[in-house]
C-alpha cells in the first residue's frame, strides 16, 4: 500500500514533520507526487468557496488514485472538509461529470469513487505496532481537542491506540469546544474564550492536550501568549501535542527534530 500525506498548509510544520517520521517508523510507503496537492480550505471554505473547495478535493483524489495511492489527512481540518466535498461529489453523478469534463481533463485525470481516502487515527487503528513500542505513558493522562467539523464526522475511537501505549485518555464536555473560527472576525473573543477552555483542561489535571485539529494547536500553542494577556492568566507548561508524536515517543523517539518539537511555539520538555 501507498500513501500520499495531505501537506497544503500554512503553519504545519509540527505536524507534517512527525507524521512523516511516524509513517517511516511504521515501513508505511509515502509517494510524493511532482504535481502539487491543492488546498482543502479553512473553516468557511464550503460556505464561501465551495466550488473551489470540490474541485481541490476532486483532484486531489484523483491524483492519488491515478498514483493507487490512499490519500491519508493527518489533522482533522482538512479531512472534514475534504469527506464533505467528497460527498457531495459522489451523490451527485451530474457534478462529477461537469467536473471530471470541465477540470480534471486537464490534468488527464479521472475521478473514481473507490479512490481511498483516510484519516490518519483510523488508519492507525488497522494496523499493528506493539512490537515498535518501547515507552509507556502510565501514568500519564491527557485529552483530545478536535476541530469545529467534529459533529459532521463519524466518532474516531483511539482507545485501542492509547491502551497499547498505556496512555489514560479522559473525556469530558469541555474538550468538545471550539472557538478557532472567529479569529478571523472576532479575535477578542476567540482569545479570550479559547484561553478559558486552555485552563479548564488544565485544571482536569491532564499533562498534556492532544490536538486533533491544526487550528487547535495554532490557538493553544502558537498564540498562548496572546491568550494568558487575553484571560489574564500566567502561562503554564502544559503542552499541545498530536498523535504522531505521542506515537513517536511511545517508539523511543527523543530527537525534537524528528518529533518536531522544534517547531512548537511552547517548549516541550517533560517527554
Amino acid at each position: 500500500m501507498k500513501y500520499i500525506i495531505y501537506d497544503r498548509y500554512e503553519n504545519a510544520k509540527a505536524l507534517l514533520s512527525s507524521t512523516n517520521e511516524l509513517f517511516a517508523r511504521l515501513g508505511l510507503e509515502v509517494l510524493k507526487p511532482k504535481e502539487s496537492l491543492l488546498d482543502c480550505g479553512g473553516y468557511f471554505a464550503r460556505f464561501t468557496q465551495k466550488d473551489i473547495l470540490v474541485r481541490n478535493v476532486a483532484y486531489n483524489l484523483a491524483l492519488a488514485n491515478s498514483l493507487n495511492a490512499t490519500f491519508v489527512f493527518a489533522e482533522e481540518d482538512a479531512y472534514a472538509n475534504a469527506l464533505y466535498a467528497k460527498t457531495l461529489i459522489e451523490s451527485d453523478s451530474a457534478l462529477m461529470r461537469d467536473i471530471e469534463t470541465n477540470f480534471l481533463h486537464r490534468f488527464k485525470l479521472l475521478y473514481d469513487s473507490k479512490v481511498q481516502m483516510s484519516y490518519l487515527p483510523d488508519l492507525l487503528n488497522t494496523l499493528e505496532f506493539d512490537n515498535l513500542i518501547q515507552k509507556r505513558f502510565s501514568p500519564f493522562s491527557s485529552i483530545i481537542v478536535r476541530g469545529a467539523y467534529q459533529g459532521h464526522l463519524p466518532k474516531s475511537t483511539n482507545h485501542r491506540i492509547y491502551e497499547k501505549i498505556d496512555l489514560k485518555m479522559l473525556e469530558n464536555p469541555l474538550a468538545l469546544q471550539d472557538y478557532t473560527h472567529l479569529l478571523q472576525n472576532n479575535p477578542q473573543s476567540a482569545l479570550y474564550n479559547g484561553a478559558k477552555l486552555f485552563f479548564d483542561l488544565a485544571d482536569l489535571g491532564v499533562d498534556f492536550i492532544l490536538s486533533y485539529s491544526l487550528r487547535q494547536f495554532d490557538l493553544l500553542d502558537s498564540k498562548r501568549t496572546e491568550l494568558c494577556k487575553a484571560y489574564n492568566r500566567d502561562n503554564i507548561a502544559l503542552p499541545i501535542v498530536f498523535l504522531p508524536q505521542i506515537l513517536l515517543l511511545a517508539f523511543g523517539e527523543s530527537d525534537h527534530k524528528k518529533l518536531g518539537f522544534n517547531h512548537h511555539q511552547q517548549k516541550v520538555e517533560m517527554f
